[in-house]
């Protein structure tokens, strides 16, 4: 079965890529010479994602309160380039797959919202460096990725394997690697270092969330905030759909 996923996954067929939004934003805010009017402009495209990020930028979470942003030029510069992106990717990403046959889309987009506002939470708590900031948001929502993955490419296996995983002896990964070959934190590092233009830590992350439970610095990367902040939300009760059937060791 491993040979079957990891086939299916070279070859993509209809794997669902990045919005051309995305792909186009990560590429502005990463080139020094954009200025804000570009990524407005590119953004305007989009006139849902226009509006949401001017309400965000309202919000008390990002100082509404102030004078009100009623224009999305006024948004941008109150959030800031590399908020802009990751709220981006909070309201693009749920697109990108259809509704899973085997568990909740919602409880799964909660878990991962909830995992990257930790994860960020916890790096800038946690002594993380500039880089791992930087990272932290996207790594936290894409973390489970690999379980939208084997959905989309084994919805009928995958729906079948979760139903008779009952186990509450071992996890989803382990659980995962005796039935496919390969578990989803691996599935989803593949998928994303292959067809996703994101960084190496955040591929990183997504390989290794499930490692040591720890944020010593003796622990590798960011994998460990995402690892903590996985945790704190499980234990919060705020699941990904799939430990609705599958409870965590």
């Amino acid at each position: 079965m491993k040979e079957k996923l990891l086939n299916l996954l070279e070859s993509k067929g209809d794997l669902p890529p990045l919005s051309d939004v995305l792909i186009n934003l990560e590429g502005r805010i990463n080139n020094p010479e954009t200025d804000i009017q570009d990524i407005s402009d590119l953004i305007k495209t989009e006139p849902v994602l226009s509006g949401r990020l001017i309400k965000l930028s309202n919000s008390v979470l990002f100082g509404g309160g102030r004078d009100e942003v009623l224009d999305l030029n006024s948004a941008i510069m109150r959030l800031g380039l590399k908020m802009v992106l990751d709220l981006a990717y909070t309201l693009e990403l749920p697109k990108a797959f259809k509704k899973p046959k085997s568990f909740s889309h919602m409880d799964f987009w909660k878990h991962s919202l909830g995992v990257a506002y930790l994860s960020r939470a916890l790096v800038l708590h946690g002594g993380g460096s500039k880089e791992e900031l930087e990272a932290s948001y996207l790594s936290g929502l894409m973390h489970d990725v690999g379980i939208l993955v084997f959905d989309y490419l084994i919805p009928d296996e995958y729906e079948v394997f979760i139903k008779n995983s009952t186990s509450a002896e071992k996890g989803l990964e382990e659980l995962e690697l005796e039935a496919f070959g390969i578990s989803h934190p691996e599935l989803g590092a593949r998928f994303v270092e292959k067809w996703w233009p994101v960084s190496k830590q955040v591929v990183s992350s997504i390989r290794r969330h499930h490692g040591p439970l720890s944020v010593s610095t003796t622990s590798s990367g960011i994998s460990r905030y995402i690892n903590c902040a996985n945790q704190i939300a499980n234990n919060n009760e705020i699941r990904n759909g799939v430990s609705s059937y599958i409870s965590p060791p």
